[in-house]
Protein backbone atom coordinates (compact mmCIF):
# COMPACT_ATOMS: atom_id res chain seq x y z
CA UNK A 1 0.00 0.00 0.00
CA UNK A 2 1.32 3.66 -0.55
CA UNK A 3 1.94 6.07 1.90
CA UNK A 4 -0.52 9.24 1.71
CA UNK A 5 2.75 10.68 0.43
CA UNK A 6 3.85 8.69 -1.78
CA UNK A 7 0.47 8.04 -3.16
CA UNK A 8 0.00 12.34 -3.55
CA UNK A 9 3.59 12.23 -5.51
CA UNK A 10 2.24 9.24 -7.58
CA UNK A 11 -0.93 11.87 -8.06
CA UNK A 12 1.48 15.01 -8.82
CA UNK A 13 3.93 13.12 -11.30
CA UNK A 14 0.98 11.47 -13.51
CA UNK A 15 -0.97 14.87 -13.97
CA UNK A 16 -0.81 16.36 -17.44
CA UNK A 17 0.11 19.87 -17.89
CA UNK A 18 3.17 20.13 -15.45
CA UNK A 19 5.71 23.03 -16.74
CA UNK A 20 9.02 20.95 -17.60
CA UNK A 21 7.26 17.61 -16.71
CA UNK A 22 8.89 14.30 -17.96
CA UNK A 23 7.05 11.75 -20.45
CA UNK A 24 4.17 10.23 -18.76
CA UNK A 25 6.34 6.92 -18.80
CA UNK A 26 8.91 8.08 -16.96
CA UNK A 27 7.21 10.25 -14.49
CA UNK A 28 4.86 6.78 -13.98
CA UNK A 29 8.15 5.31 -13.34
CA UNK A 30 9.51 7.98 -10.78
CA UNK A 31 6.33 7.59 -9.01
CA UNK A 32 6.81 3.78 -8.46
CA UNK A 33 10.16 3.93 -8.08
CA UNK A 34 10.02 6.57 -4.94
CA UNK A 35 6.92 4.82 -3.86
CA UNK A 36 8.97 1.46 -3.36
CA UNK A 37 11.95 3.71 -1.60
CA UNK A 38 9.13 4.88 0.38
CA UNK A 39 8.05 1.33 1.81
CA UNK A 40 11.41 -0.01 2.05
CA UNK A 41 12.69 2.74 3.97
CA UNK A 42 9.90 2.05 7.14
CA UNK A 43 11.58 -1.50 6.84
CA UNK A 44 15.36 -0.62 6.71
CA UNK A 45 16.41 -1.89 9.94
CA UNK A 46 16.60 -5.09 7.48
CA UNK A 47 19.62 -4.70 5.23
CA UNK A 48 17.73 -6.26 1.99
CA UNK A 49 15.10 -3.18 2.24
CA UNK A 50 17.71 -0.53 3.32
CA UNK A 51 19.49 -2.01 -0.40
CA UNK A 52 16.46 -1.63 -2.13
CA UNK A 53 16.00 1.95 -1.04
CA UNK A 54 19.45 2.50 -2.33
CA UNK A 55 18.61 0.70 -5.53
CA UNK A 56 15.39 2.45 -6.06
CA UNK A 57 16.61 6.13 -5.68
CA UNK A 58 19.39 5.36 -7.88
CA UNK A 59 16.92 4.50 -9.99
CA UNK A 60 15.09 7.94 -9.79
CA UNK A 61 17.91 9.88 -9.72
CA UNK A 62 18.79 8.55 -13.11
CA UNK A 63 15.76 9.49 -14.57
CA UNK A 64 15.28 12.93 -12.74
CA UNK A 65 18.68 14.04 -11.08
CA UNK A 66 16.99 17.75 -9.85
CA UNK A 67 13.76 16.37 -8.75
CA UNK A 68 13.38 17.49 -5.08
CA UNK A 69 10.99 14.57 -4.29
CA UNK A 70 14.47 12.26 -5.01
CA UNK A 71 16.87 14.58 -3.52
CA UNK A 72 15.43 15.07 -0.34
CA UNK A 73 15.01 11.22 0.30
CA UNK A 74 18.59 10.50 -1.05
CA UNK A 75 19.38 12.94 1.90
CA UNK A 76 17.11 11.29 4.53
CA UNK A 77 18.79 8.13 3.58
CA UNK A 78 22.31 9.25 3.73
CA UNK A 79 21.50 10.90 7.20
CA UNK A 80 20.34 7.37 8.50
CA UNK A 81 23.70 5.77 7.28
CA UNK A 82 26.18 8.47 8.74
CA UNK A 83 24.08 7.77 11.70
CA UNK A 84 24.90 4.22 12.43
CA UNK A 85 26.96 4.08 16.03
CA UNK A 86 29.20 1.18 14.83
CA UNK A 87 29.94 3.86 11.10
CA UNK A 88 33.75 4.90 11.77
CA UNK A 89 34.38 8.71 12.16
CA UNK A 90 35.97 9.67 8.74
CA UNK A 91 32.65 7.13 7.09
CA UNK A 92 30.00 9.48 9.08
CA UNK A 93 32.21 12.46 7.52
CA UNK A 94 32.08 11.63 3.84
CA UNK A 95 28.77 10.09 4.44
CA UNK A 96 27.47 13.11 6.36
CA UNK A 97 28.84 15.41 3.56
CA UNK A 98 26.66 13.80 1.24
CA UNK A 99 23.81 13.96 3.03
CA UNK A 100 24.35 17.36 3.42
CA UNK A 101 24.73 17.98 -0.16
CA UNK A 102 21.62 16.30 -1.67
CA UNK A 103 19.64 18.56 1.15
CA UNK A 104 21.35 21.69 -0.61
CA UNK A 105 20.65 20.54 -3.71
CA UNK A 106 16.67 20.01 -2.46
CA UNK A 107 16.88 23.68 -0.76
CA UNK A 108 17.87 24.64 -4.46
CA UNK A 109 14.99 22.63 -6.56
CA UNK A 110 12.38 23.62 -3.65
CA UNK A 111 12.84 25.90 -0.95
CA UNK A 112 9.58 26.08 0.43
CA UNK A 113 8.72 22.70 1.35
CA UNK A 114 10.44 21.37 4.94
CA UNK A 115 12.21 18.35 4.25
CA UNK A 116 15.46 19.94 2.22
CA UNK A 117 16.34 22.07 4.75
CA UNK A 118 15.82 19.85 7.91
CA UNK A 119 18.01 16.97 5.97
CA UNK A 120 20.75 19.47 4.73
CA UNK A 121 21.42 20.70 8.64
CA UNK A 122 20.74 16.57 9.62
CA UNK A 123 23.80 15.95 7.08
CA UNK A 124 25.73 18.82 8.80
CA UNK A 125 25.47 17.68 11.92
CA UNK A 126 26.46 13.75 11.27
CA UNK A 127 29.15 15.70 9.26
CA UNK A 128 30.44 18.02 11.90
CA UNK A 129 30.16 14.57 14.22
CA UNK A 130 32.79 12.85 12.42
CA UNK A 131 34.96 15.89 11.32
CA UNK A 132 35.28 16.69 15.27
CA UNK A 133 32.96 19.70 16.64
CA UNK A 134 36.02 21.66 17.03
CA UNK A 135 37.07 21.54 13.50
CA UNK A 136 33.86 21.98 12.37
CA UNK A 137 33.65 25.32 14.30
CA UNK A 138 36.62 26.23 12.36
CA UNK A 139 34.82 25.39 8.97
CA UNK A 140 31.91 27.73 10.29
CA UNK A 141 29.41 25.05 10.10
CA UNK A 142 27.26 26.46 13.43
CA UNK A 143 25.59 29.40 11.38
CA UNK A 144 25.22 27.19 8.55
CA UNK A 145 23.34 25.11 10.77
CA UNK A 146 21.18 27.29 13.12
CA UNK A 147 20.31 29.00 9.45
CA UNK A 148 19.30 25.69 7.65
CA UNK A 149 17.35 24.37 11.23
CA UNK A 150 16.05 27.65 11.39
CA UNK A 151 14.57 27.40 8.07
CA UNK A 152 13.12 23.83 8.65
CA UNK A 153 11.34 24.73 11.76
CA UNK A 154 9.73 27.92 10.43
CA UNK A 155 8.06 26.15 7.45
CA UNK A 156 7.03 23.45 9.87
CA UNK A 157 7.62 23.09 13.46
CA UNK A 158 5.74 19.70 14.03
CA UNK A 159 8.54 18.22 10.82
CA UNK A 160 8.98 14.74 12.10
CA UNK A 161 7.23 14.57 15.48
CA UNK A 162 9.91 15.86 17.70
CA UNK A 163 12.85 16.02 14.96
CA UNK A 164 13.70 19.55 14.91
CA UNK A 165 13.39 19.89 18.29
CA UNK A 166 15.64 17.01 19.02
CA UNK A 167 18.13 18.48 17.19
CA UNK A 168 18.19 21.84 18.32
CA UNK A 169 18.67 19.72 21.80
CA UNK A 170 21.74 18.13 20.97
CA UNK A 171 23.01 21.20 19.12
CA UNK A 172 23.30 22.52 22.64
CA UNK A 173 24.62 20.02 23.97
CA UNK A 174 27.18 19.66 22.02
CA UNK A 175 28.67 22.80 21.65
CA UNK A 176 32.02 23.35 23.35
CA UNK A 177 32.09 26.16 26.45
CA UNK A 178 31.05 28.37 26.72
CA UNK A 179 28.81 27.54 23.54
CA UNK A 180 27.44 24.64 25.45
CA UNK A 181 24.19 25.60 26.89
CA UNK A 182 22.59 22.84 29.11
CA UNK A 183 19.00 24.88 29.57
CA UNK A 184 18.26 25.32 26.13
CA UNK A 185 19.45 21.88 25.89
CA UNK A 186 17.08 20.56 28.04
CA UNK A 187 14.14 22.90 27.28
CA UNK A 188 14.39 21.59 23.42
CA UNK A 189 14.21 18.48 24.34
CA UNK A 190 11.55 18.35 26.22
CA UNK A 191 9.48 20.21 23.47
CA UNK A 192 10.39 17.52 20.77
CA UNK A 193 8.76 15.29 23.62
CA UNK A 194 5.88 17.24 24.23
CA UNK A 195 5.26 16.88 20.12
CA UNK A 196 6.07 13.29 20.61
CA UNK A 197 6.49 11.40 24.33
CA UNK A 198 7.34 7.85 22.51
CA UNK A 199 10.43 10.01 21.01
CA UNK A 200 13.13 7.00 22.07
CA UNK A 201 15.97 9.23 20.70
CA UNK A 202 15.60 12.78 22.29
CA UNK A 203 15.02 10.81 25.95
CA UNK A 204 18.55 9.88 24.86
CA UNK A 205 19.68 12.84 24.72
CA UNK A 206 18.10 14.19 27.45
CA UNK A 207 19.64 11.40 29.65
CA UNK A 208 23.05 13.19 28.29
CA UNK A 209 22.36 16.88 29.12
CA UNK A 210 21.46 15.77 32.79
CA UNK A 211 23.86 13.45 32.84
CA UNK A 212 26.88 15.76 31.73
CA UNK A 213 24.93 18.26 34.68
CA UNK A 214 25.50 15.07 37.40
CA UNK A 215 21.47 14.86 37.49
CA UNK A 216 22.39 10.83 37.22
CA UNK A 217 18.67 9.74 38.92
CA UNK A 218 17.10 11.81 36.22
CA UNK A 219 19.46 10.78 33.40
CA UNK A 220 18.99 7.24 34.27
CA UNK A 221 15.28 7.38 34.46
CA UNK A 222 14.67 8.65 30.70
CA UNK A 223 17.07 5.99 29.97
CA UNK A 224 15.05 3.29 31.17
CA UNK A 225 11.93 5.12 29.72
CA UNK A 226 13.54 4.30 26.28
CA UNK A 227 14.86 1.67 26.51
CA UNK A 228 11.48 -0.10 27.91
CA UNK A 229 9.38 1.69 24.61
CA UNK A 230 6.79 -0.64 22.54
CA UNK A 231 8.62 0.34 19.02
CA UNK A 232 6.61 0.50 16.58
CA UNK A 233 5.15 4.03 17.92
CA UNK A 234 6.50 6.38 15.22
CA UNK A 235 9.51 4.97 13.27
CA UNK A 236 10.25 1.41 14.36
CA UNK A 237 14.02 1.38 12.89
CA UNK A 238 14.72 4.62 15.14
CA UNK A 239 13.09 3.74 17.56
CA UNK A 240 15.23 0.15 18.12
CA UNK A 241 18.52 1.58 16.97
CA UNK A 242 17.68 4.30 19.96
CA UNK A 243 16.67 1.35 22.28
CA UNK A 244 19.90 -0.33 21.94
CA UNK A 245 22.30 2.86 22.50
CA UNK A 246 19.76 3.40 25.70
CA UNK A 247 20.61 0.02 26.95
CA UNK A 248 24.43 0.33 26.50
CA UNK A 249 24.28 3.68 28.32
CA UNK A 250 22.53 1.74 31.40
CA UNK A 251 25.07 -1.01 30.98
CA UNK A 252 27.96 1.80 31.52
Amino acid sequence: MLSALALGLAIALASPGQTGSAPDAARHSLASLIARADAAYVRRADPAQLATVGAALDEAERLAPGDYEVLWRRARLDVWLADDPALPKAEQTRIGKRAWDYGERAIQANAARVEGWDYAAAGMGQYALGLGILRALREGLEGKFKDRLSHAEKIDPNFESGAIQTAWGRFWFELPWPKYDARKSERALKDALGKNPDNVRARVYLADTYRKQGRHREAREQLEKAAAATPGRYDEAEERRWQEIARRKLAD
